[in-house]
């Protein structure tokens, strides 16, 4: 029940931490209520993710009084940012005789985004109950980690940063070496989830990443819904439960492989995508004559957001701009007859869209992600049916297929009226995973690790967008028959969702325990419920200033280290140090040679983990899952790991 306790306040804090410091920015800057909500996670990962590169080179500790120093820094900037745009309007307007008065109205939408009564929000409760509950059952306990590579790594960072308050994104890398040295690692996400106080840290992970995950993503389709069909009323609804129900979700991604920092801030991308639209539209609304919004305080939460996306995962921040370039690229090729001042706008925004996309290609730290190996490689066929079909490589379901079918519906809806924006950038994605699944040699998904999982995410966020235009075109259809059949036809269409969507509890059930069953057999375990047991036993009686040696492949490496214990290789990816592999080497040395066990004890190494059943193989680690018991005495034991306390004088 404590642990219970400890999620709740821990989701519950994680929400205000992402929204709360963003929304006041963005009001800040005169933004109405409504858009400062849907940017706000992604400003707040900006403030705090370059908050903590200030603090740390100025040599203060990451933790919520600095969070908070920062965002009142910020605040008063955009504050005293704002005052001089409404001075430098005051004074243009003035110079053109349009008086000197000026109304700025709260840059966004004062519609709601959802069709008024308890039946909406019904429905959305029940989409997002869909996706929450089959993950929330099939976890053991509140703080269990996922068995995944990157979810232990992100353990390991977000306990760093507690512990150590350093959070810079120019040397978080640091934390895969021993002696300190490392580069640059995008650490906004851990920046945010780090500042939730008291609870234990896998509590913490586990909140953070749910909430972070889910909240954002359907906000932010909704908003972005509002700011494309503002006249279709149930469209946010519409699109918010295609977000919550459809498989390649930033959830889903999260229990698929556990790219933490990347699927949270494609949780943040369509909030900023639909602040960039209420840009566009303010801007096109300015053109033609008209005096009212604001643009440039949607330009700085725009630059703001983008900003937060990059710190938090940059091939979010180049799915950002390649998305915006392709539809600014359709918008200036429809509007340069209609309105050549907006398409010479657009033209500007393509070549500001790819700048940094060809500058974050060619540089050195992109190299991380593009030797990258290891991603599923498919036939062409198979790709093209995965992306034609909607079962896509994570949780291929029911939802998918219909979801896609409503999209087609939607791409044929918008050309039939004439407008290939939406379609244009749907071709982003494709292009993306098809040249992830097949191993592509042009290497255009290397941002992404070659993955079509991280790639899923953006497809599935276009196609939700085109389920709206999907379903008006079907309600015109449905319009034209009488009266009687309508009624039949939609109750049938509405039950026909209702049950695809439930048939994918089991499923979702299913898929869940492959990373969260703590006993699944055919599937590689960092612990399982005897180990687990173990560190709940053993963990209590070492003495925790004392350095414990496990492989990074196994679980002892992270868990013993959220104890409180001493760990020298903490966290998934470590290099060790040459003095490192000289100390692994003594391990194995040490029953046969009492100077090498004297030097593990001279470096107050106490403790050797070995698993016999590791993750993966452990490459210069081996050593340590070799460990013979007779290093001295074993403390705790399962059957294919133990756990030694070192003992030089025992026989």
């Amino acid at each position: 029940m404590i642990d219970l306790l400890w999620f709740s306040w821990a989701a519950a804090f994680a929400l205000v931490l992402a929204y709360l410091p963003g929304v006041v920015l963005a009001r800040a800057l005169g933004i109405a209520w409504r858009a400062a909500a849907a940017v706000a996670p992604a400003v707040t990962a900006c403030v705090f993710g370059s908050g903590a590169i200030v603090v740390a080179l100025i040599g203060m500790p990451w933790n919520l009084v600095s969070a908070l120093l920062m965002t009142v820094l910020a605040g008063l900037v955009l504050w005293g940012l704002r005052l001089a745009i409404e001075r430098w309007l005051r004074s243009a307007r003035a110079r053109h005789g349009q008086g000197s008065d000026l109304h700025t109205a709260p840059a966004g939408t004062s519609r709601p985004l959802l069709v008024r009564g308890p039946v909406s929000l019904l429905v959305l409760a029940a989409a997002t109950a869909l996706a929450v509950v089959p993950i929330l059952a099939s976890f053991g306990s509140p703080g269990q980690p996922l068995q995944r590579w990157d979810a232990l790594f992100h353990l390991s960072a977000l306990q760093w940063i507690r512990e150590t308050g350093y959070g810079s994104t120019l040397r978080f890398a640091s934390l895969s070496t021993t002696d300190g040295s490392g580069g640059v690692y995008p650490a906004a996400f851990h920046d945010i989830a780090a500042l939730v106080p008291l609870a234990p840290t896998p509590i913490v992970l586990n909140a953070a990443t749910l909430m972070l995950a889910l909240v954002p993503w359907v906000y932010g389709i909704m908003f972005l819904t509002r700011m494309l069909w503002p006249r279709l009323s149930w469209g946010p609804l519409a699109a918010g439960t295609a977000a919550a129900i459809a498989p390649a979700v930033p959830l889903s991604e999260w229990i698929h492989l556990a790219a933490i920092p990347n699927l949270v801030a494609s949780a943040f991308l369509p909030g900023v995508l639909g602040v960039t639209v209420a840009g566009f539209r303010a801007l096109r609304f300015r053109l033609s004559g008209h005096h009212g919004e604001t643009v440039l305080p949607l330009v700085v939460a725009i630059v703001l957001g983008a900003v937060g996306l990059g710190l938090m995962h940059p091939n979010v921040f180049i799915a950002l701009c390649l998305l915006i370039t392709a539809a600014a690229l359709a918008g200036a090729v429809e509007q340069r007859r209609r309105r050549p001042r907006l398409a010479r706008f657009s033209a500007v925004v393509v070549l500001l869209g790819l700048l940094p996309v060809l500058v974050i290609a060619v540089l050195p730290a992109s190299g991380v992600a593009g030797d990258f190996v290891g991603g599923l490689v498919i036939s062409p066929l198979r790709a093209v049916g995965e992306m034609s079909s909607g079962l896509l490589t994570v949780w291929a379901m029911a939802t998918g297929p219909l979801l896609w079918l409503l999209g087609y519906l939607g791409v044929w809806a918008h050309l039939r009226r004439g407008s290939a924006v939406l379609p244009v950038v749907l071709l982003v994605p494709l292009v993306l995973y098809m040249d992830a699944a097949i191993d592509s040699s042009l290497r255009l998904s290397a941002l992404w690790y070659s993955g079509q999982d991280r790639i899923s995410m953006l497809f599935t966020l276009v196609v939700c967008l085109l389920v709206v235009p999907g379903l008006a075109h079907l309600d015109r259809q449905v319009r034209r028959i009488e009266r009687p059949a309508q009624q039949f036809l939609r109750i049938l269409g509405l039950a026909a969702c209702v049950l695809l969507a439930a048939s994918t509890i089991g499923p979702r059930l299913e898929y869940a325990g492959r990373n969260l069953d703590l006993d699944m057999t055919g599937r590689a375990r960092y612990f399982d419920a005897e180990e687990y047991a173990m560190l709940q036993e053993v963990g209590a009686m070492m003495d925790t200033d004392k350095v414990l040696l496990a492989s990074p492949f196994s679980g002892g490496a992270h868990l013993y280290g959220m104890t409180g214990q001493t760990v020298r290789f903490p966290a998934a990816g470590m290099r060790p140090s040459s003095t490192d592999e000289q100390r692994m080497d003594d391990v194995l040395a040490a029953p046969e040679d009492p100077a090498a066990c004297a030097r593990l004890e001279d470096a107050n190494i106490g403790y050797v983990y070995a698993d016999q059943r590791p993750y993966n193989v452990g490459g210069r680690f081996t050593r340590l899952d070799q460990a013979s018991p007779a290093l001295g005495t074993v403390i705790g034991r399962t059957d294919h790991s133990i756990m030694i306390e070192i003992d030089c004088a025992a026989d």
